[in-house]
């Protein structure tokens, strides 16, 4: 066989090798500095259980970015994302932080024995000059309005808002398919003008709203091999109200006042419990001491009111009830005769008497 015959078989042969392993023109797949892409591989049934990876091109496919044997799982490494859905016999691989130097040719592969069957795509990172990452502030039950500029490529495609609740998956998701028409799904309004500006309202704001949307456009999703693009990051912070936190602060105060008060209240009930007592032990008594002029061994007080419930007498022994008023009887004079004896334990000897009843209390100290 001449030289020619030989590189008409050699070429032939690739040619069969090419086809064997899905290779053929490559899925086009444009993204945006500082966003990412999420790109969508088929593949047949039979394989569900086959490991699934993306590596960069090359004819042996040796520069794995990130391969996986789990299914139905997001599985992550580094930038990037690869989730399995063995239910819709499709792969997702998600690229994040997209930068230039990802403009080039990856394989989304399935591994098998023989010859691996993959899906060539073109990746192509455009520089974009609009503000990529938005924050926004909002207020409990308020509303807050967002606007995302996207490039003129993407006017026909579906637009959409997700929620990214992990570091790959962006759920929460709402588009809108149609320009110049209001879409309203839940407290989530959309509208696309068709002249690149997307916007977006959430209305009735939760302080469980706060985190990290996307928004993006869809490119041929509904297709084998379609993508999304992400293209602005919006940061959504709803604090706690002002009203709030000043109406928690003020219980709060009312509380800790309530609590003083109640402190105060037992201190000063127990500080005035012996002079309740020594007060209430002596009440019924009225009587003006009168200052002995000459002798020291005697103090004569004047009209002295004894107890009439027995109670009320703090002195030992048994009062005596005499004389005819319903009050008591009263007793005009009453003598204090020291007991001469030692000075340093006086003792008085108190002395009642009366036309009837009388009685002797023997020590009574002054």
């Amino acid at each position: 066989m001449d030289k020619a015959g030989m590189t008409v078989k050699i070429l032939l042969i690739f040619s069969l090798f090419l086809i064997s392993v899905g290779g053929g023109e490559s899925e086009r797949v444009t993204g945006y500095s500082g966003g990412g892409v999420l790109i969508k591989c088929t593949y047949d049934t039979e394989y569900t259980s086959n490991r699934k990876y993306l590596c960069k091109d090359a004819l042996l496919c040796l520069s794995y970015k990130i391969g996986t044997d789990t299914k139905n799982e997001w599985i992550h490494s580094g930038r990037f994302s690869l989730f399995d859905d063995t239910r819709a016999a499709q792969f997702w691989v998600l690229i994040r932080e997209l930068t230039v130097e990802d403009s080039v040719t990856y394989k989304c592969g399935v591994d098998k024995s023989g010859f691996d069957i993959y899906t060539p795509v073109k990746l192509k990172v455009e520089e974009d000059q609009e503000e990529k990452s938005i924050s926004v502030v909002g207020h409990v039950g308020g509303s807050v309005n967002i606007s995302c500029k996207y490039p003129k490529s993407h006017s026909n495609d579906p637009k959409f808002l997700c929620r990214r609740v992990d570091t790959a998956d962006c759920g929460y998701e709402t588009s809108v398919k149609e320009s110049r028409r209001w879409i309203n799904e839940g407290k989530l309004y959309l509208y696309d003008d068709g002249k690149q500006i997307f916007t977006v309202i959430i209305n009735s704001l939760t302080e469980g709203d706060s985190g990290e949307y996307w928004c993006g456009a869809e490119s041929n999703w509904t297709s084998d091999h379609g993508y999304k693009v992400y293209i602005t990051q919006i940061n959504l912070r709803v604090p706690v109200s002002s009203v709030v936190t000043g109406v928690s602060a003020i219980v709060l105060l009312l509380l800790i006042g309530l609590l003083f008060f109640i402190v105060t209240l037992r201190k000063r009930g127990k500080t005035q419990d012996p002079g309740t007592t020594q007060h209430q032990s002596f009440k019924g008594y009225s009587a003006v001491h009168r200052l002995p002029s000459n002798s020291p061994e005697q103090v004569t007080c004047s009209t002295a009111q004894l107890p009439t419930v027995l109670s009320d007498f703090s002195a030992s022994g048994t009062p005596q009830t005499a004389g005819t008023s319903t009050e008591g009887p009263t007793y005009t004079t009453v003598n204090f005769r020291k007991k001469v004896g030692r000075a340093s334990d006086a003792v008085t000897r108190v002395a009642f008497s009366n036309d009837e009843d009388s009685c002797e209390y023997a020590t009574v100290k002054r």
